[in-house]
């Protein structure tokens, strides 16, 4: 407990008082008692954690609750000097009051104090020493070591106070940091007793710009203690508000700090309308966001770049692409660069919505004039985008470019380049972009001409429209691949699920084939005219195919031995079948689920030797082993030429099922109105093969029979004879 001459005496003075709790009353000392309880006027309270301030007109301290008293050093030295000249009066001290009798508390006599009473002053003086050198802590005695506060490094204890307010603003200004701040103030406030003003609730609210720890409701909290305090909120500490919002944002604190600033006619600075447009886009308010950088660009305030790609990275990340062309196009005009990595995000993210415009818009800006460097990954992302919009130009540059950065070009990059200009309604460039890989050396694979089969198949071009394509490019010099001539076989195949007629079509393009293309047809020809030649039930047309195969020595595969199988069956020859299949086996073949199942249902209907052993057949039950499937790849390479079957076909299995002749057609993607429209041609052709029909029967069509294109040893012999 401190002297009561020491508290009376520092009455009126500033007094510094840290209670047991943390907390830390700056004020003037009205009244105290022998107990140390205290009266502060205009005082100052800080929080134990020294973010908070409040001003209080008196507090009442109970000297139970005090830690530690710091009272100004000039205050100790005066009572030190009033004590120490109280010896020169010791004479009078019988009249002046009560003596000391020697035992430092007794009474004393009067008149009779000399001698005895020095006890007693030397005994408070002794106080008094002891109670400045272990509670009272003067601020200003620099040789004795303050004790650090809770949570503050050393290092900053030990700075002065200008260096820490230099620090302080530093923070706010750099990278603001709620508890770096906090411990600066703390030791401002708190322990070198400065008082708060405007600039130390600023840097705490700018503190709050923090990602991590920053509040909107505690920057509400101080901007209201500093009106209940009387510290009026400047526009440096109004904007400083406002980009603690645009970190983390509150819609309502905001309007409300904008319609102080308007009252009090402050203008909003063009950092201040960059913080209001920045917390519209962290709060998906982009319409208002968008209509705020209109009013700047009217108002002539350059949009900084950390904004402008802050509005690009939102709008990315709702998919709005046109709005994101348009800011990108008009900030590229007005001569303000972007980013590096902006472009290149932008890029990212439009190729993977499939936005062609903004795509072709940066590879054109930035790729072709050789500022950006995507990956190989992306630009074969860019060249699906301009293959899936039919953009050919855009398809040209990326092959350039990766031709350019010495990457080499695969088979799906010249794929993706035939199906820009398929898209794009140029099917003579996208044949002749073929022909230049087929003389480049490229090898041609089936899903080559996928994308020009399915252009022809929904833009329903004729085969010899096509054909005539072909002949065009042959009599440029380019060399044509049999994968050209086949896919105009294949839309033979397709049109011939509704027109039979369109078999004697392919038949007659495959006569015209060698002239055409250089080099022998592989079996994928053969198949596809049997296959058609079967759903027509155009015997001759098969066996034709049959007898090039044989002829040219061309090796067959499972699926000429499937329709082989398959067009017996549906002509009723089950020994001819069950000769083609056991030729399939022997070769290491089994037939696929599909056609066990259409073999099964034709031969389960029919009582003939051949067609039970065929049902029964260990090989046609649906439990594969694993052996099979290894020999089917094994025997994939196998050379043995195909062996003639006689195929009489009885009259009573003559008229089967057209049903069980056709196989499911090939799934082309079509749009509605494509849809409608083959919808309506597939009716008209139907009418028309009916009426075809109807005349056949009525005028004895059904009686001729072709020659040519049958085998001898397959004509009947009745037949034979007479020819």
């Amino acid at each position: 407990m401190l002297p009561l001459g020491l508290l009376t005496a520092a009455q009126g003075h500033p007094m510094l008082v840290e209670l047991k709790n943390g907390e830390t009353l700056n004020g003037h000392l009205a009244n105290c008692d022998n107990w140390m309880n205290l009266i502060l006027k205009e005082v100052v309270q800080t929080s134990p954690e020294g973010d908070r301030f409040f001003r209080l007109p008196e507090v009442y301290v109970r000297g139970n609750n005090i830690k530690y008293l710091r009272i100004p050093e000039e205050i100790v030295e005066m009572v030190k000097e009033q004590q120490q000249n109280q010896p020169q009066n010791r004479n009078r001290g019988g009249r002046e009051g009560r003596g000391d009798r020697g035992r430092g508390g007794g009474r004393g006599g009067r008149g009779r104090g000399r001698g005895r009473g020095g006890t007693n002053q030397s005994s408070q003086q002794s106080q008094l020493d002891s109670g400045r050198r272990e509670q009272v802590s003067p601020p200003l005695n620099t040789s004795i070591i303050l004790p650090p506060s809770a949570g503050v490094p050393k290092n900053l204890e030990e700075r002065s106070t200008s260096d820490l307010e230099n620090r302080l603003q530093d923070l706010a200004t750099g990278s603001p940091k709620i508890l770096s701040a906090s411990q600066i103030l703390r030791i401002l406030i708190r322990d070198r007793h400065v008082r708060p003003e405007v600039r130390h609730y600023r840097a705490l609210i700018l503190a709050n710009s923090d990602a991590e720890r920053g509040s909107p409701e505690v920057v509400r909290q101080l901007l209201s203690e500093m009106e209940k305090n009387g510290i009026p909120a400047d526009s440096g500490t109004l904007h400083a508000a406002l980009q603690v919002l645009a970190v983390h944002p509150d819609y309502l604190l905001r309007q409300e700090i904008l319609r102080t600033l308007r009252d009090r006619w402050l203008p909003l600075s063009p950092a201040g309308w960059h913080y209001v447009v920045a917390g519209l886009l962290r709060e998906n308010q982009f319409e208002l966001a968008l209509d705020h950088i209109a009013h700047m660009e009217r108002k002539e305030i350059m949009v900084e770049n950390w904004l402008h790609s802050l509005l690009i990275y939102n709008l990315c990340d709702i998919g709005d692409f046109d709005e994101v062309l348009r800011q990108m196009r008009k900030r590229t005009s007005q001569g303000h660069d972007m980013t590096t990595e902006l472009w290149l995000y932008v890029l990212d993210v439009a190729v993977a919505a499939s936005h062609l415009e903004t795509t072709r818009y940066i590879w054109t800006q930035t790729v072709q004039l050789g500022y950006l460097h995507p990956s190989k990954v992306l630009c074969r992302d860019t060249l699906t985008v301009a293959a899936e919009k039919g953009d050919t130009k855009l398809a040209s540059l990326v092959i350039r470019f990766l031709s350019e950065s010495d990457v080499p070009l695969i088979l799906q990059d010249y794929e993706k380049t035939v199906e820009a200009h398929v898209k794009s309604g140029k099917l003579s460039s996208a044949f002749e972009i073929l022909c230049k890989m087929h003389k480049a050396g490229i090898k041609l694979e089936h899903t080559s001409t996928r994308a020009i089969f399915n252009y022809m198949v929904q833009t329903r071009t004729s085969p010899r429209q096509a054909w005539a394509i072909l002949k065009k490019l042959k009599s440029l010099k380019y060399p044509i691949p049999m994968e050209c001539a086949h896919v105009v076989i294949e839309l033979c195949d397709y049109e011939s699920f509704n027109d039979p007629f369109a078999v004697d079509e392919g038949i007659s393009l495959y006569q015209e084939l060698y002239s055409l293309c250089p080099g022998k047809a592989d079996v994928s020809i053969y198949n596809t005219l049997i296959g058609m030649a079967r759903r027509a039930k155009n015997i001759q047309a098969g066996m034709f195919a049959v007898k090039e195969m044989s002829s040219l020595g061309v090796i067959p595969n499972d699926k000429t031995f499937e329709h082989l199988i398959m067009m017996c069956l549906d002509a009723g020859n089950f020994e001819s079948a069950y000769r083609y299949y056991q030729d399939l086996v022997a070769r290491g073949f089994r037939p696929d689920a599909y056609t066990r199942q259409e073999i099964m249902s034709v031969c389960s209907e029919s009582n003939d030797q051949f067609a039970i052993q065929l049902r029964n057949d260990p090989q046609m039950q649906d439990d594969p082993t694993e052996d099979l499937i290894e020999r089917n790849e094994a025997a994939s390479d196998q050379s043995v030429s195909i062996r003639r079957i006689g195929s009489e076909t009885p009259p009573r299995y003559a008229d089967r099922s057209e049903r069980r002749m056709r196989e499911p057609p090939m799934r082309v993607l079509l749009s509605k109105e494509a849809r409608r429209a083959a919808s309506k041609e597939r009716r008209k052709r139907k009418r028309r093969r009916l009426a075809m029909a109807k005349a056949q029967e009525e005028e004895g069509w059904m009686d001729y029979e072709p020659g040519g294109l049958v085998p001898e040893d397959q004509l009947k012999p009745d037949e034979t004879q007479t020819s």
